[in-house]
């Protein structure tokens, strides 16, 4: 076997990001927003993980914080072996071109006053790669490469459509050959047409390029569809990990039970014979979030044990990763 496709381009180790929060009445210290606590995954070079959960899970922010986008608050964050967390601004300028983002809002990422072939070319000035000439060339290969022509990149993020700004954004992001690529909800501001040839170039590039995606969404169809391995978030905190298989055919945590419940069935002869499991509660605050196993509050199988021990994310005879002392039951 390949050992570069097996060691981990990036290794996410304990990461922490809290928000401090205004005072409150009286001027009292509010407890911070435990947005993302003591989370830790791997990504292979050349996968495709899938980060999901309910909105308010601390996924976007996981990807962020992974990226330096906001400050940790504290943990390891390592890209192909290196401290991302420790490095100064002109080390994370350096590094930035292995690792890119695609924001979910493909208009809101894109500066309207700058033709799409200066939103392209941006981020090779910036890092000061090519000749104004080599630079034209790169760009007008990455148009072809995500599907638009010479002529789109005279026009303005205003003149396309969503799919076609998501198709920008993804040209933008590849500029630098990254081998790491953040998707943050890439297709969930598309109509379900457009979704489709979306996640077919990322697939395609991925396939073609060789590129690691941590694909974060709340969409289950999508990750199901895109990615090998899944980690599924709840209020913060990691409560499985598996492969598709695994997390889709044969789901331990409770949580993921639910959240699967939920997704429509596109097979007329399986329809009716799954449960749908509706969870009781809103989510808890990540302010001020519930002892022991953070789901016990929303879970039917809680005990008393739930309350008072926090459940380890243990491997399970399967051999993959949930956090719920009842995953066998």
């Amino acid at each position: 076997m390949n050992d570069a496709a097996t060691t981990p381009i990036l290794e996410v180790r304990h990461l922490v990001k809290h928000f401090d929060r205004p005072r409150g009445l009286f001027r009292r210290v509010a407890p911070p927003l435990r947005a993302v606590d003591d989370v830790s995954f791997d990504i292979k070079a050349g996968e495709a993980l899938g980060l999901v959960g309910e909105s308010g899970c601390g996924k976007s922010t996981t990807g962020r914080a992974i990226l330096r986008l906001i400050e940790p608050t504290s943990g390891e964050i390592r890209f192909q072996g290196e401290d991302v967390t420790g490095l100064d601004a002109a080390a994370l300028r350096r590094l930035r071109r292995d690792m890119q983002i695609v924001f979910q809002d493909p208009y809101g990422s894109l500066d309207p006053k700058m033709t799409v072939r200066r939103l392209i070319a941006e981020p090779l000035r910036i890092h000061r790669i090519g000749s104004a000439a080599e630079r034209r060339r790169r760009v007008s290969e990455l148009l072809d490469l995500v599907g638009l022509t010479e002529e789109h990149g005279d026009r303005h993020p205003h003149e396309f459509s969503g799919g076609q700004r998501q198709r920008v954004g993804i040209a933008r992001a590849l500029a630098l050959e990254p081998k790491l690529l953040v998707l943050d909800e890439p297709v969930s501001a598309l109509d379900i047409s457009i979704q489709a040839q979306i996640l077919n170039l990322l697939i395609d590039l991925r396939d073609r390029l060789g590129i690691a995606f941590l694909f974060i969404s709340h969409d289950l169809a999508v990750v199901r569809y895109v990615c090998e391995r899944v980690v599924v978030m709840y209020l913060g905190v990691i409560v499985e990990i598996g492969d598709r298989a695994a997390i889709f055919d044969r789901p331990a945590h409770p949580y993921t039970q639910a959240l699967l419940s939920s997704v429509p069935n596109p097979d007329p002869a399986s329809r009716g014979q799954s449960r749908r499991i509706v969870l009781e509660g809103d989510q808890p605050s990540a302010a001020n979030p519930p002892s022991g196993c953070r789901f016990r509050t929303r879970c039917w199988k809680a005990t008393s044990r739930c309350s008072e021990e926090t459940p380890p994310l243990r491997r399970l005879a399967d051999g993959h990763l949930a956090a719920c002392h009842y995953a066998e039951v």
